[in-house]
């Protein structure tokens, strides 16, 4: 074998195992709940990192007014510092999910004991504050690998992907994110935004305006999937 055939080989094996890791719908390690098949003009809003003391509370204010219910991705330690949040989202009639504890960068590269960890104290403590125990689960970034494959079976959560990723972490003008979920809009889509940056109670505005201009409708994750979203 060539020196150059096997450096494009190497080249092509590394591209894919990024993807493999990178795209939250690759499935190659870990099954995920991105999207599902339905003629009805549906999508689930999910919001991830919260929550946050200044976004969140305006966030949870929009779809109060708009009568919209979504999913929370909720980290422990913040979750720590605003239980109240956590309490509120679940009063109004949301959806909430694990995110882990920290959220850290590196956490998807660390063992899967560690991750498990980290999924099980977020999960303790929000059924010490609100007696239910979480099924849902998003990993930190959307990053899958086999060790968070293993952690994810060791603890016996689902796992919710997206369909439709907004960037609005992203430094911009929101109207350009907005017009970035409806181009990819779609029937049973599952939409990634986040309640913790700056604009993001805006942005959930404007889209929960442009998505009653197009008959749209809104459900949590575990309405759009029909499943469980605590344990009994």
């Amino acid at each position: 074998m060539s020196w150059i055939v096997l450096i494009t080989l190497i080249v092509a094996v590394t591209a894919f195992l990024v993807w493999a890791s990178a795209d939250v719908r690759s499935g190659i390690y870990l099954g995920m709940l991105c999207r599902t098949t339905t003629h009805r003009r549906v999508v689930a809003l999910t919001f991830d990192d919260g929550p946050d003391a200044e976004e969140t509370p305006r966030v949870l204010d929009v779809l109060k007014r708009h009568g919209v219910r979504a999913t929370f991705f909720v980290v422990g330690e913040r979750i720590e510092a605003h239980p109240e949040l956590l309490l509120r989202m679940l009063s109004e009639g949301h959806t909430i999910g694990n995110h882990t504890s920290t959220h850290t960068a590196s956490l998807p590269l660390k063992r899967s004991r560690t991750i498990a960890d980290e999924i099980d104290r977020t999960r303790t403590l929000v059924t010490r504050l609100t007696g239910l125990r979480m099924r849902l689960f998003r990993p930190p970034f959307g990053v899958t690998n086999p060790n968070v494959a293993r952690a994810v079976r060791r603890t016996g959560v689902v796992s919710v992907g997206w369909s439709i990723r907004s960037l609005d972490t992203m430094k911009g003008d929101r109207q350009r994110v907005l017009e970035r979920i409806l181009s990819h809009l779609h029937p049973g889509g599952v939409v990634l935004l986040h309640d913790r940056v700056e604009g993001a109670a805006e942005l959930l505005d404007r889209l929960l305006v442009a998505l009653k201009a197009q008959n749209y409708t809104t459900a949590t994750v575990d309405e759009l999937f029909e499943i469980e979203a605590y344990e009994k």
